[in-house]
């Protein structure tokens, strides 16, 4: 990414301190650094105040490919200056299901995986233990 597209911000110690101790307690949650939760945070926000038009960001997850061995999503929270998105790889295995990006089995990629329903029916007609899962996304 070009340095014209970065532009820094001042926060305080206190507001980046709980921040960041959110980041490194909760990996689960698929945020990466300081700065990819202040950048997931800040779009979110920009998105309910209707500054994104919906037609130029899309959603925020799409499943992008899929077969029995696991489901490639794309991140549009993980755009960049240079890229749209990112593609993230979750995989099934009979015990769990896992985010490759995230190193979780429960992140919010994992939880988008299991919310759709060509996932839920592959899981199920395997008799897999995390169709459970299912029930609790």
């Amino acid at each position: 990414m070009s340095m014209d597209r970065i532009r820094g911000i001042s926060l305080t110690k206190q507001l980046v301190g709980v921040t960041e101790n959110y980041v490194k307690t909760h990996p689960e949650m698929g945020y990466k650094s300081l700065a990819d939760f202040v950048t997931v945070a800040i779009r979110e926000k920009c998105e309910k105040l209707g500054l994104f038009t919906p037609d130029v960001i899309g959603p925020p997850f799409e499943h992008f490919n899929l077969d029995e061995q696991g489901v490639r999503v794309l991140d549009r929270t993980l755009a960049n200056g240079s890229t749209r998105g990112r593609i993230i790889d979750v995989y099934f295995k009979p015990d769990k299901v896992f985010c490759e990006y995230c190193g979780a089995e429960d992140c919010r990629h994992v939880r988008f995986a299991l919310s759709l329903p060509k996932v839920q029916k592959i899981l199920s007609e395997k008799g897999w233990e995390i169709r459970r899962k299912i029930k609790e996304t």
